[in-house]
């Protein structure tokens, strides 16, 4: 049990997590929030939408895509930047919160180091560990409240040859005027 205390800080498992079954106040919670999930999920695409939008071409920021015949929840909205730690403290400052959702890799985690895996086994997930950073995404969120996180990401790259100015709020067909 000390152990299972003990377990490492987020991307430091030293142990394999635990599936349980979820008791019955729980359940009786997130039947009552089952009706909301198809309204929450359009709202976070949107908001998911937007995001893509307003940073596309900032920077390196590369953006999720997702299939043309494929859905996503969206739950997360994860970016990836060389250097996340310059942008993260950015955003900090500017009291945007950021999380670091997976630190380190799956197969990288000392939980799995009797397995012993080298980055050549996960190259993609091996690359990615440090360059991915998850921005706000909720469905109440306001276009505001987008339009102010993407501002802040264009100000960080404030030497970047294109930079986005947007104008009212964001929708699907955002306007947006292309400036040196």
């Amino acid at each position: 049990m000390a152990t299972f205390a003990r377990r490492g800080g987020k991307g430091d498992n030293i142990m394999e997590g635990i599936n349980s079954r979820m008791d019955g106040l729980q359940a009786a919670i997130l039947n009552a929030k089952l009706p909301h999930l198809p309204a929450w999920t359009a709202a976070r695409r949107r908001v998911a939408a937007c995001h893509n939008e307003l940073l596309a071409e900032v920077g390196d920021v590369i953006t999720p895509t997702v299939a043309y015949d494929r859905d996503h929840v969206c739950h997360l909205y994860v970016v990836r930047k060389e250097n996340r730690g310059a942008l993260r403290e950015h955003l900090s400052h500017a009291g945007i919160p950021t999380v670091l959702n997976y630190p380190k890799a799956l197969p990288f985690c000392p939980a799995y180091a009797n397995l012993g895996h080298a980055p050549r086994d996960f190259p993609v997930a091996y690359f990615n560990q440090s360059r991915i950073l998850s921005l706000p995404i909720y469905p109440e969120i306001t276009d505001d409240m987008i339009s102010h996180v993407a501002g802040k990401i264009a100000e960080f790259f404030r030497g970047s040859p294109k930079m986005k100015q947007w104008f009212g709020r964001c929708s699907m067909s955002m306007r947006v005027e292309w400036i040196a």
